[in-house]
């Protein structure tokens, strides 16, 4: 009794105290002396513990209640899981051991998880991403948001797979996706699809996963984003973007413009024609990186000054073009600036005088 780590009341037949450890009374601060040989029904205290303590082993002995759980509360509170077990001593003799177990620990942890978890849920239900949790391949959470998203209940969105969700274009796709994590065992950090709600309305939906191995479980998580405002901006983007190329392209002149490091930043089709360069040759690179230095200046000429006045400037110069006739150039150069007039580059348009 003495090495057990919990605290033990062991009652004779006629449930007087005929044993106790030392671990219980150092947690009913009790002389073993006053309660030995006595029964617990006929004993009282003016200490809070011991008083919790017989309190209720009285009453579970009344009402034959044998389990249950008792909170102390002194310098600090502490919880015992209190077992009445019916015993038969060596000798033959009934009595009853009494057993408390301190769980304070396991209740503090528990009490902790609740708290955590009640305080993911209600964050996890007040943001505007979806979020879903998969352990060993089932969902365990799923928040509002993944309903809204999606149109369906969480009931409906259990029966159906990414692929039932996807857009019929992009089901290809995202089957190949699936495929490569099964035979992989890997899962992309992240992808992103359209898909057909059930009001059969299109949404564009980012899908952050990460993974985490807990114990012998495998617990995904994936938040889900909403980006069908920010696909169609994007998609209106290239669409204003490619319709400006078009119309630039359909300008019988080179032009071209660079940013304010010199570096190309986009040219016409005319441009790539005078050059023999291709625009995904030049982009991002200064003339002196994409052509010889005489050839270079030209192009280069006065852009650091034009940078420092702003304006327009008009030069003359002399280039070979890709079949090699040399020619007379008139190029004008002009800045141009951001939505908010901040300088942000320059745009040139060349002019083919003649031939040498």
């Amino acid at each position: 009794m003495g090495y057990a780590h919990d605290h033990i009341l062991v009652l004779d037949r006629d449930q007087r105290i005929i044993r106790i450890n030392d671990q219980f009374l150092d947690l009913v601060k009790i002389p073993r002396s006053e309660i030995l040989n006595k029964n617990p029904s006929t004993l009282s205290f003016q200490d809070q513990p011991a008083q919790t303590i017989f309190s209720s082993i009285r009453s579970c002995l009344e009402s034959g209640v044998f389990n249950k759980e008792i909170v102390i509360k002194n310098d600090k509170e502490m919880v015992f899981f209190q077992k009445i077990i019916p015993t038969v001593f060596e000798d033959g003799e009934r009595g009853i051991i009494i057993l408390l177990e301190d769980i304070t620990k396991r209740k503090n942890a528990e009490s902790a998880l609740r708290i955590s978890e009640e305080q993911f849920r209600m964050m996890a239900d007040n943001i505007l991403d979806g979020i879903v949790i998969y352990e060993n391949g089932n969902a365990i959470y799923t928040n509002w948001r993944v309903e809204e998203i999606f149109g369906y209940s969480r009931e409906e969105l259990a029966t159906r797979s990414p692929i039932d969700l996807a857009a019929p274009e992009e089901r290809t796709r995202v089957m190949k996706i699936i495929d490569e994590c099964s035979a992989s065992g890997t899962v992309p950090l992240s992808f992103m699809f359209w898909i057909i709600r059930k009001d059969n309305t299109r949404r564009y939906i980012s899908n952050r996963i990460t993974s985490v191995e807990r114990d012998e479980a495998l617990v995904r998580y994936i938040i889900i984003t909403d980006m069908t405002e920010w696909k169609q901006a994007q998609d209106g983007l290239i669409d204003q973007l490619a319709f400006l190329q078009h119309m630039i392209d359909t300008f019988p002149n080179p032009l071209f413009y660079l940013d304010l490091q010199g570096r190309y930043l986009g040219c016409n089709s005319a441009f790539e024609k005078l050059t023999g360069k291709k625009f995904e040759d030049i982009a991002g690179k200064t003339n002196s990186e994409i052509s010889g230095s005489w050839q270079a200046e030209i192009f280069s000429r006065n852009d650091a000054k034009l940078l420092e006045c702003s304006g327009i400037i008009t030069y003359k110069g002399s280039f070979y073009q890709t079949n090699g006739q040399p020619s007379k150039l008139t190029i004008q150069k002009s800045t141009f600036h951001t939505v908010k007039g901040a300088l942000a580059g320059i745009v040139g348009i060349i002019y083919l005088d003649e031939k040498i």
